[in-house]
């Protein structure tokens, strides 16, 4: 197999493989659940559900959203503020992240509403809470018949009430109580409102809503050009709430009050997060910089197995075939040196064969210092009057202008009987 067929080979099973796990991906997939009791929180149908102010907020409001995504994706996105005016959280189970917190108040501090209806400060932790389905709705619906009162995790020390400056503590009765409520903000008339809970609240806060007693009932917590309304109680917005008293019509005035009344409930918080499909989420994925170099990287391997044996063009002369003979280059090369004279050049080429030859490599001095190392150590030797002829011929060689091959060939044979001297002796 030559390179081409091996590299179209590589790039055709690269493919192959990244189809399997495309498709392998899209049939692990899950897929949405319909049952009735893993419905949305917007549409539960029980006593514990918010489907009545659902259903009236539809009527009266602009638009009604069920929104299941972090609120990480509220920052940065200013075109939100317009299409979510008020945000409505009641009795979250999931706790609220770091990154959530402050997204979600850069979000009041640009004109949101957030009305919170807690029973308990809602806790701050960067731990998800584990159960997901029916594990969730469950315990949900455990939670707010109050069989598993006892059972609740405890609050984390951080919380969003905390930080916000206010602790808030609940009595809860069995049996509902009505009161009234004057909103004092929003010169709204008062309204008989049913709840199970009592709110007692400690820190500074700013009373928005009051019953007959003074008793603070809902708190205002400005943000910028938003504000927060915290309210002591998860039941005053359930579907049994809405059929003991006026709870509807105050939560509609509440929401229409604010803005442009686009109103949103929070399902994410209580364990039901959008569910994108295969095609969403591919799609998503590559839109990011990964996404881009697979998709470069599988524009490349097309264009590789498609194109490639493509011609771009007729060739229209065949290109002559350039030929190299060896006597030919060596006839050009010598006739290159012949034309320089290279006569010092050559003599130190000759010098320094002879003292690599005689030291069979092992050459630890520069030649020339070796050369007169020799001529002094062979004095008494017969061959020191060789070294030194050996020596004054190269001098004549490097210094002399008017040199020509004839010494350049007496040097040779001076070099060789040397040699041949030096041979004899070992």
């Amino acid at each position: 197999m030559n390179t081409e067929r091996k590299n179209r080979f590589i790039v055709f099973s690269a493919l192959s493989c990244f189809a399997l796990l495309m498709g392998l991906l899209a049939s692990l997939s899950p897929s949405v659940n319909h049952d009735l009791f893993d419905r949305p929180s917007s549409y539960y149908s029980d006593k514990t559900g918010v489907k009545g102010l659902w259903m009236i907020l539809r009527q009266h409001a602009t638009s009604v959203t069920q929104w299941r995504k972090p609120f990480a994706v509220l920052d940065g996105h200013q075109e939100l503020t317009s299409v979510i005016d008020t945000l409505i959280i009641a009795s979250p189970v999931h706790p609220l992240g770091p990154y959530e917190t402050q997204a979600l108040m850069r979000w009041v501090e640009d004109g949101g509403q957030l009305i919170l209806a807690l029973e308990n400060d809602w806790a701050i932790s960067d731990k998800h809470l584990k159960g997901q389905g029916q594990e969730l709705s469950q315990k949900r619906r455990h939670t707010f018949q109050g069989e598993t009162e006892s059972q609740r995790e405890k609050q984390e020390e951080d919380g969003l009430l905390k930080r916000l400056g206010i602790q808030l503590r609940v009595e809860r009765d069995d049996q509902w109580q009505n009161d009234t409520w004057l909103t004092l903000a929003d010169n709204f008339p008062a309204y008989n409102i049913s709840t199970k809970e009592t709110p007692h609240w400690e820190g500074d806060f700013e009373a928005l809503v009051i019953n007959e007693q003074n008793e603070p009932r809902g708190l205002n917590i400005p943000k910028g050009q938003g504000r927060i309304l915290v309210i002591g109680s998860d039941s005053v917005i359930s579907n049994e709430a809405m059929m003991q008293a006026d709870n509807a019509v105050w939560w509609t005035r509440m929401c229409l009050s604010w803005g442009k009344g686009n109103v949103a409930f929070d399902e994410y918080h209580h364990g039901f997060a959008e569910r994108r499909g295969f095609a969403s989420l591919t799609i998503e994925f590559m839109q990011t910089p990964w996404g881009w170099f697979t998709l470069q990287a599988m524009l490349s391997g097309g264009l590789f197995m498609f194109i490639n044996q493509r011609r771009l063009g007729r060739i229209y002369e065949t290109p002559a075939s350039s030929r190299r003979e060896a006597l030919r280059l060596l006839e050009a090369r010598s006739s290159l040196l012949a034309r320089a004279k290279p006569t010092r050049l050559s003599a130190q080429w000759i010098a320094q064969t002879l003292a690599l030859d005689l030291t069979r490599g092992a050459l630890k001095i520069p030649w020339q210092d070796w050369v007169k190392l020799q001529a002094d150590q062979n004095q008494k030797k017969e061959t020191g009057k060789h070294w030194n002829h050996f020596i004054d011929q190269l001098t004549k060689l490097e210094q002399s202008p008017s040199a020509d091959e004839g010494d350049l060939i007496r040097l040779g044979q001076t070099a060789a009987t040397i040699k041949q001297f030096y041979r004899h002796e070992h």
